[in-house]
């Protein structure tokens, strides 16, 4: 017993007070036993093996495409009702993604924070964040959900006529009452992945699509008995699917299979008292990665609007080369997320040694892979681009400038593994707010703006425009790359 409790508190030697709670201060004085979820292990650098990366962005990559799959299963099905139908869900899902976004990022500060623990084998601080981070996310979701009175207000601000209005807002209705469970499970997700299991996101993933395409037909065209919802059919099969997987997610969790378990059954209820100074631990990892993505949509809604003025085919063929961009892009995100997970953990086990070099490496490696697949996809955008495009449209005009626009992002590709990798490295030392002001400094004085000059004054079309999006693409993962690079430095600096 004696030596247990010297090993714990050598861990929390360095901590303030305020960020042991009370299970760890029991565990210190020795007046608690040894919770099931609580490891006393010594810290040690993570594993890096090429093995070891590719094993956690694999099932990252699947979890990404099946996320993409309930929107795009949707937009199908209700393709099929008309087009002020699709019109309006189309409308709703880019007010939705701002609403994603912050769910989205409250699970990256999640994820960053408890590699950080477990890296350094404290599960107890694990577990506390994970505890505050939930409370926060329930939080979040209400708020959102309380918006829901004015959700058309919201679709008519983007314009439309009346019927695309009404459509759009039943969908958008829906899905942010359904917020309730979206925000929880992206913060569940988040803190598996940040325990180094990708697997279970996935398998949750899995089951959000098998329940998204077991109800949506139903709802959407009234089978077997239901109702024909319509719009708002696809909104209740998407969220039923996100409710199913939220629950897959908490039973792993409140079970406490793995090295992560939310506090459940006697004596629990004392580890659930707030705690403001870790909630805002959570919060203030998360805000600038919501904020960094809340405006990267609004600036790309606005790429949007300025490819839209130079008609109709070439917005068209701008949505085919972004949609394959962003199919290209889902296995150099899950290197990336590899990467946010190994370096977060080399983090907690001790900077500069000994998990400076552990996080170096976990980087490397992470760059290396997510290069080798955006160089071989974007090959094939220069090789395939007819026949790519065509898989999409058969309009002349839009194939037309699909094909020489879909060429420049094949060149671009690489270029942005830059920016996927080493963002989310930065992110896993917990530096999410350099990444936010890079983003945000290119996107609006860089990119908007040779955009706007390469369609208008140069009437360069979309290939320009893309050119000037490529450019400011390469712009920002500079800047991130050489921030990693001034951090790998002090990182290599051998201990005395």
């Amino acid at each position: 017993m004696d030596r247990r409790r010297s090993r714990c508190l050598d861990r929390h030697r360095d901590l303030p007070s305020h960020q042991m709670n009370t299970a760890s201060a029991k565990i210190i004085a020795g007046t608690a036993s040894r919770p099931r979820d609580i490891g006393l292990t010594t810290p040690v650098p993570p594993n890096v093996a090429w093995v070891r990366v590719a094993s956690l962005a694999g099932p990252a990559v699947i979890d990404g495409l099946l996320s993409m799959t309930v929107g795009v299963s949707g937009l199908l099905m209700v393709g099929r009702l008309g087009d002020s139908a699709l019109a309006g869900m189309g409308a709703a899902l880019q007010l939705i993604w701002f609403a994603i976004s912050f769910g989205a990022a409250l699970g990256t500060g999640t994820t960053v924070l408890i590699a950080h623990a477990i890296g350094r084998g404290d599960q107890v601080q694990a577990t506390h964040t994970l505890v505050q981070a939930t409370l926060a996310a329930v939080t979040v979701s209400a708020v959102i959900t309380s918006l829901a009175p004015w959700t058309r207000e919201a679709v008519a601000l983007l314009g439309g006529d009346a019927e695309v209005t009404r459509q759009g807002a039943e969908y958008l209705h829906v899905t942010v009452v359904g917020a309730i469970v979206l925000v929880p499970a992206a913060v569940f997700g988040g803190a598996l992945r940040g325990s180094g299991d990708t697997r279970t996101p996935m398998f949750a993933g899995l089951l959000t699509n098998l329940v998204n395409l077991l109800v949506s037909p139903s709802l959407v065209f009234g089978l077997w008995g239901f109702p024909a919802l319509g719009v708002a059919g696809a909104a209740w099969g998407a969220t039923l699917g996100r409710g199913a997987g939220a629950l897959l997610l908490l039973t792993i969790l409140l079970r406490g299979r793995g090295v992560l378990a939310l506090p459940f059954g006697p004596g629990a209820r004392s580890r659930w008292r707030l705690d403001l100074h870790e909630m805002t631990r959570v919060v203030r990892l998360s805000l600038p990665a919501a904020i960094e993505q809340g405006q990267s949509t609004m600036a790309t809604l606005l790429f949007g609007v300025l490819v839209l003025a130079q008609g109709t085919s070439i917005s068209a063929a701008q949505r085919v080369v972004f949609n394959l961009m962003g199919i290209s892009y889902l296995p150099a995100i899950g290197c990336a997320t590899a990467a946010t997970i190994l370096v977060g953990q080399a983090y907690g086990s001790g900077v500069p040694f000994p998990g400076g070099p552990a996080a170096i490496t976990a980087t490397s490696r992470a760059y290396v892979l997510s290069l080798a697949w955006l160089a071989t996809s974007g090959g094939m955008f220069l090789v395939f681009a007819p026949s790519l495009v065509s898989l999409y449209t058969g309009v002349p005009e839009v194939v037309d400038a699909g094909i020489p626009s879909l060429r420049v992002i094949g060149m671009y590709l690489p270029i942005s593994s830059l920016a996927i990798v080493f963002g989310s490295a930065l992110r896993g030392s917990g530096d999410t707010r350099f990444p936010m002001i890079a983003s945000a400094l290119v996107m609006w004085l860089v990119t908007l703006p040779l955009a706007w000059v390469a369609g208008n004054v140069l009437e360069a079309g979309l290939t320009g425009m893309l050119v000037s999006f490529s450019f400011g693409g390469l712009l920002g993962g500079i800047v991130l790359f050489l921030r990693w690079r001034s951090i790998e430095s002090s990182l290599r600096v051998a201990p005395r």
